[in-house]
């Protein structure tokens, strides 16, 4: 055999064997992602949707047939949130999360949309003169959630209406011919309310704030229902003109400082009728940040009135410390009310400790007090108290005259190490203040004890003596 066959065998050999071998797949690093947006209530396809891919480095778009199925090729595959959307309709839910990997490289997705709902009407004044740029609230009805119980809140207009409770959802400004629009409604009921007189041609203060159909009160104002899809149109109010009163006074003792050296000193005084639920903002008026003794506020209906105030210091640049409260009730009749006084009482800071019974280790625990109904509620939150493991003492500072309960749990929960812990009783000098809670007015009789018992994995609890 010649040399240059021999040398030529093994080269030939080893390319026979490389391409006799399967070669390896490519890993596809695209996928599809396609399916259909329909109607939530008909589920009848909606053609002409726009559909919507997005990652957080890329947003992809494309638009539905006739019959509602879309289709996005040559995906990179990643994590993407596909979302829809068309005139007159909106998501339901959340974004739908898709998923493409090189071992799926085809999802379908189907999108709900669901018909939002509309309601519109007139705004007019007390002589049924169309009112022009004055403030409109929706209230959604739904019903009343124990957990989000307090004290009236003028920002969030909460309300009540028979068993449900009112809380805004949207405002807007009536048009040059007193017309309003609300969209993009969910199915549910609604409240309309008008709010305010802001346009400079509308100084007078006596066109009150009404709520639909004509009445000055949350709980009397007539349900709207709206369905999906649905436009509710003619929901008309006419305000109510009725005169007010100013109510004006001062706080006693005045404000000042009895902590030492301040930056400042202020007040804040919050005003609302006495016969309203108190998670309603009906007629509710508040005052800030005045740097003296005396208020002077307005317009308030004919009625039985709550007035709370706290006036508060300064130490630093950065924190507030409550110093005073006080609270009083008072009856406004058809003139102003000057010299009305609210007695002013001392913040207590309330002293404590928690221990454990025998066996049961001990953990960082929180103790959190609240105001009871009938107590200063609309100026007395308190952030959680927390007592440490090691020495079990606590402070609850600045609590207002009031009403208690407490609420003591570990903290954090994650901290228990296996343990089920439970209060086994809290008092407050001789009193048990664990179901009944306790009031403060004047300094407090003696400390608060806080007794924490255990269900442990193995032993027996024993009571501490």
């Amino acid at each position: 055999m010649p040399s240059c066959l021999r040398r030529a065998l093994p080269l030939l050999g080893f390319w026979a064997v490389l391409f006799s071998q399967t070669p390896s797949p490519t890993t596809s690093r695209t996928g599809t992602v396609e399916g259909e947006v329909t109607d939530s209530v008909t589920r009848r396809s909606i053609g002409g949707a726009r559909v919507k891919l997005e990652a957080r480095e890329r947003a992809l778009f494309t638009k539905c047939d006739e019959n509602g199925r879309f289709q996005f090729q040559s995906v990179p595959v990643g994590e993407y949130l596909a979302r829809a959307d068309q005139l007159g309709y909106m998501q339901v839910g959340e974004p739908i999360a898709v998923r493409l990997s090189s071992d799926k490289t085809r999802v379908r997705v189907n999108v709900l949309l669901e018909p939002y709902g509309v309601v519109s009407g007139r705004i007019t004044d007390s002589a049924g003169v169309p009112m022009e740029c004055v403030g409109v609230e929706l209230l959604k009805l739904r019903p009343i959630d124990s957990k989000q119980a307090g004290p009236p809140d003028f920002a969030a207009r909460r309300g009540t209406l028979g068993d449900r409770e009112t809380v805004a959802v949207a405002t807007t400004n009536t048009n040059d011919l007193g017309e309003y629009r609300f969209g993009h409604l969910p199915a549910g009921t609604y409240a309309v309310r008008f709010a305010s007189a802001q346009h400079p041609s509308y100084p007078d203060p006596t066109e009150r704030a009404t709520y639909y159909p004509h009445t000055l009160r949350a709980a009397s104002a007539r349900p709207v229902a709206v369905a999906a899809g649905q436009e509710v149109t003619g929901i008309d109010i006419q305000a109510i003109r009725q005169a007010t009163v100013r109510i004006s006074g001062h706080l006693v003792p005045t404000v000042y400082s009895p902590k030492g050296h301040s930056f400042a000193v202020h007040a804040d005084v919050a005003i609302w009728l006495a016969d309203a639920p108190e998670r309603s903002a009906d007629d509710l008026n508040w005052q800030g940040g005045f740097s003296n003794s005396d208020f002077d506020m307005g317009y308030f209906l004919p009625g039985e009135y709550v007035i709370e105030a706290v006036a508060s210091d300064q130490p630093d640049f950065i924190h507030w410390r409550k110093l005073m409260a006080g609270r009083r009730t008072f009856e406004a009749s058809d003139k102003d009310l000057d010299d009305v006084e609210i007695p002013m009482q001392a913040l207590v800071d309330l002293q404590g400790a928690v221990v454990f019974e025998k066996n049961c280790p001990a953990v960082p625990i929180s103790i959190v007090p609240e105001v009871q109904p009938g107590g200063l509620r609309r100026f007395a939150k308190f952030d959680p108290q927390v007592a440490g493991a090691a020495s079990g003492a606590f402070t609850l500072p600045g609590l207002v005259p009031g009403k208690y309960t407490l609420t003591i749990r570990p903290q954090p929960p994650g901290a228990t190490a296996g343990n089920r812990y439970s209060v086994a009783s809290a008092k407050l000098g001789d009193r048990d203040v664990l179901q009944d809670g306790f009031e403060i007015d004047g300094q407090p009789a003696g400390a608060l004890r806080v007794v924490m018992a255990c269900d442990q994995p193995h032993g027996t609890r024993e009571a501490v003596r």
